[in-house]
């Protein structure tokens, strides 16, 4: 047998992928009939547990010019992280970031995956399989044979495929699975050159070697080329994943090998969040509940959506570890279901940066939500839930892409008001207009600030909002954003929800509401813009919570504190209470007017909460803010005022207060009185000198009748009137 070379590992990924390679469908397996899932549990094509053995061939052309010395893989050597790629014999301990390590945690120790790797060099050069039209299926045959020159294949060889999920721990005569993992393609060339050569060769990420069928030890064993199964024949015996340089091949080695274990395309779960079959934009590569399910690793705690109960105090550890996470079914007959994980970056898998896609692979720790739609559907059939909900968004401009020319431009979204039922959270792809016209709904690479101006702001793969926790967002329901509705055209609602109750030693506490969501807090208020009026005064719109238990005695607190740079404060402070409800209609608004905003350093920032009739209050919302120049807040301190001038009072009309603000460009003598309509001193606001600078007095008009009445400022021969309305 050839001897294999062996050397440590080293994961090898990169900080950014070209925006061609985000938008790739993920077509990772032929063209074909896809076979549906229809809730097997197990491997599609290869077995999901017992010991699977396999090879790693590291492959490069000798006239390979790219990045020669890399010290990740010299041209001419192996990879320097060949030896740890897969251990070769199993151990419960295995060697960490290895293959083997992966389908341990993910499995429990159920599949057993070891296996050999080899470094080869083509027996041509890549100008001559060009030349002569040799494409992917010649090459890896042309390896293959050469390896089995001094390699018996037989070890290869352990399963019978008796049909989809129907395997059998005995040799068939066809080896299982072989890995062929490339160096280089063509990186050296132009971007059109890299291309034509890619298409040539028929190189990239795909679930089969490619070619057709031929056959090692002597005719003993075949190597099948393709991927789809059928009846009770074996579809495929190997992957190809190119090219080191461009992407984590580790991760695609996880992601090819998953398609046999669960099917064809029809099985990418998707992006923002993570998969052992997960598209592009992911946080990392672990598998998640729905496949670890599937694949039968681990059980579920299933909650139907009837009776009408709540489970309460539920205890939900780290899922990674532990493999316990929820499964509520919305609609088992269409395969409608929520998963709810606890992730606490316990596992080397979600703790280790080398093996999250980086830069943007963010999973803060908490509870995440994630839901299911069908039984598949590419990057379609399952999404998380960002736990900082949805919203409307708009698109008013549009920046060149830094990562490519496809497309040129890219939206710049901006995000407009809470939508809990028919918005997008920002792990999704969002539709957008541009010209009036409907283009491909995008993920968000940039944003718009307070100021009108592009950000880089990649959202799909995590911002650190995402998640469930104490403090931040406890809890999760009909009527919270994002809510417990299914993801079918109608957007049916469920009567699913939880709380959270504490959190210790990494585990969750939480009450589990099906019908009995009301039981809850009311859910964390949603929607918080915070603007200017004309008056200068900071004004808060949010989302209405509809909790009928907030109908019609809940309540708001509105809270208040001061950052700077976009920086939110430590401490907030108490600066209002109102009523949720003024009479039968909805109160999503507030003015303060104690403060005046400008266009300082200084920032304001606000949040609310929400009270239902019981007094029981919600967490925070996220808060905003708006400018403030601070030299304008206190009357002892100045600013330069270069007019007089009597500001209309807020707010107008008014019951019983209101807020009359003046200008003063010189120290001088100011009277501010207010009068009757008949033209009669009803009021002296302020009689004295006061210094240069803005100022502000209230007044309170609780012993006055309704009407009008005209409020006059004189100052050093400045004088203007203004009139205002009391209504009772």
């Amino acid at each position: 047998m050839k001897k294999i070379y062996l050397i440590l590992l080293l994961m090898f990924c990169f900080c950014f992928t070209n925006l061609n390679a985000q938008n790739d469908a993920m077509l990772c397996t032929p063209t074909g009939t896809e076979s549906t899932w229809n809730g097997q549990i197990g491997g599609y094509a290869l077995p999901s547990e017992g010991t699977i053995r396999v090879l790693f061939v590291f492959a490069q052309f000798p006239d390979d010019k790219h990045d020669t010395t890399n010290s990740t893989w010299i041209k001419g050597q192996a990879p320097t992280n060949m030896q740890g790629w897969v251990d070769q014999s199993w151990s419960s301990n295995p060697t960490q970031g290895s293959m083997t390590h992966y389908f341990n945690e993910m499995s429990f120790n159920k599949l057993k995956f070891i296996g050999k790797t080899v470094s080869v060099v083509t027996p041509q050069t890549r100008a001559w399989y060009l030349a002569n039209s040799k494409s992917r299926g010649y090459i890896h045959k042309e390896i293959i044979q050469q390896l089995d020159q001094t390699w018996d294949f037989a070890q290869f060889d352990n399963w019978d495929f008796e049909g989809n999920y129907n395997h059998i721990n005995r040799p068939d005569g066809i080896v299982d699975m072989i890995f062929m993992v490339w160096r280089n393609i063509a990186n050296e060339f132009s971007s059109d050159s890299s291309k034509t050569i890619y298409q040539k060769l028929d190189m990239g990420r795909y679930g089969d070697l490619g070619g057709s069928q031929f056959t090692v030890d002597n005719g003993l064993r075949t190597i099948k080329t393709g991927f789809w199964p059928s009846g009770n024949t074996p579809g495929g015996s190997g992957v190809t994943l190119c090219d080191w340089f461009i992407e984590n091949m580790f991760r695609f080695s996880i992601h090819e090998y998953g398609h046999y274990l669960q099917g064809g395309n029809d099985q990418h779960v998707g992006f923002g969040f993570w998969g052992l079959l997960s598209g592009w934009g992911i946080k990392n590569f672990i598998a998640n509940a729905f496949e670890r399910y599937r694949l039968g690793w681990i059980n579920l705690n299933t909650v139907q959506a009837s009776p009408n109960q709540t489970i309460q105090n539920a205890t939900l550890p780290d899922f990674i570890t532990s493999g316990v996470a929820y499964r509520l079914v919305g609609n088992a007959a269409t395969s409608e279901y929520f998963y709810i994980e606890n992730h606490q970056k316990i596992s080397f898998w979600e703790n280790n940066q080398m093996f999250l896609r980086s830069p943007y692979g963010n999973i803060e720790n908490g509870i995440y939500i994630l839901r299911q739609d069908a039984a598949g559907g590419d990057n379609t059939f399952m999404q998380c839930l960002a736990a900082d909900g949805r919203w409307n968004w708009t698109v008013n401009q549009r920046v060149p892409n830094p990562w490519g020319s496809i497309p040129p431009l890219l939206p710049v979204f901006k995000r407009l008001g809470a939508n809990r039922v028919n918005g997008y959270h920002d792990l999704q792809f969002i539709p957008w207009t541009w010209g009036g016209v409907n283009q491909t709904a995008n993920a968000i690479h940039f944003t718009e600030n307070k100021s009108g101006q592009p950000v880089l702001d990649v959202r799909y793969s995590g911002d650190g909002k995402d998640a469930f926790r104490l403090g931040y967002s406890e809890v999760w329901s009909p009527f919270s954003n994002p809510n417990s509705q299914r993801g079918d055209l109608n957007k049916t609602a469920t009567p699913f929800g939880f709380k959270i109750n504490s959190f210790a030693n990494n585990v969750f506490s939480l009450d589990i509401f099906v019908g009995t969501s009301l039981n809850a807090p009311p859910s964390k208020p949603t929607g918080l813009i915070v603007g200017a009026n004309s008056q200068y005064q900071a004004v808060l719109n949010w989302t209405q919570n509809i909790e009928t238990d907030m109908q019609y005695s809940g309540k708001y607190k509105i809270f208040r504190g001061e950052g700077t740079n976009g920086n939110e404060p430590t401490n907030f402070g108490l600066v209002a209470t109102i009523n949720a409800y003024n009479g039968t209609t909805p109160v999503t608004s507030w003015t303060d007017v104690d403060v005046y905003v400008g266009s300082g350093t200084a920032q304001l920032f606000y949040r609310i909460t929400a009270l239902d009739n019981s007094n029981t209050e919600s967490t925070p919302s996220l808060s905003d803010w708006i400018n403030w120049d601070r030299a304008l807040q206190k009357q002892s301190e100045k600013t330069i005022v270069n007019n007089y001038y009597l500001n209309q009072n807020y707010p107008n009309p008014f019951n019983p207060q209101t807020s009359i603000q003046y200008d003063i460009k010189e120290s001088g003598f100011v009277e501010l009185k207010v009068y009757d309509i008949l033209g009669k001193e009803v009021a002296e606001l302020v009689n004295e000198v006061k210094d240069e600078g803005i100022h502000k007095i209230v007044f309170d008009a609780s012993n006055f009748p309704s009407g009008v009445y005209i409020y006059s400022l004189r100052v050093n021969g400045f004088v203007q009137n203004n009139k205002m309305t009391l209504l009772k």
